[in-house]
């Protein structure tokens, strides 16, 4: 019983070895968020509507593939979870200056409003890798960065 198991797990890790990483498919926008909430320990977060998402990143939800935003809903905190995949045809560098702004506007709530919980948005900041952008407000940004994995700039 276990050889085969043995035997699987092998043919399993040689199969993922040959075909590359290019061959590997995209994780999925709710696949990094779960990934990186694992990570932390962040407050509860409640994913966000598309409403809210295109009313405050001011981006518009049909030039995402797709898309999770979550956050803390009580506000307490400005932990958030955001991965937009970005469809082809839309402008990278324009949905990716939206989300700067976003942050850029976080700070400056959360600088009054919660000071304490400041150093959460300085510590995070908008990542690529390809045509996905995350941005990550958790309470230890190294651990978030690190279940990113690599390729993230």
């Amino acid at each position: 019983m276990i050889l085969p198991l043995c035997l699987l797990a092998l043919a399993l890790a040689l199969t993922g070895c040959a075909a590359g990483d290019s061959a590997a498919p995209e994780a999925s926008c709710a696949q990094l968020a779960d990934a990186v909430q694992k990570a932390a320990p962040f407050q509860e977060l409640t994913d966000m509507t598309e409403k809210y998402m295109e009313k405050y990143l001011l981006i518009e939800a049909a030039d995402l593939e797709e898309w999770i935003m979550r956050r803390d809903a009580t506000r307490a905190t400005p932990e958030m979870v955001l991965f937009l995949r970005v469809k082809p045809e839309a402008d990278l560098a324009a949905i990716q200056k939206s989300v700067s702004e976003f942050h850029d506007e976080q700070i400056l709530l959360y600088r009054d409003y919660q000071p304490d919980q400041l150093f959460k948005l300085e510590n995070a900041r908008v990542l690529t890798k390809g045509r996905t952008l995350a941005l990550i407000v958790s309470p230890d940004a190294e651990k978030t960065n690190a279940a990113l994995g690599g390729g993230w700039q």
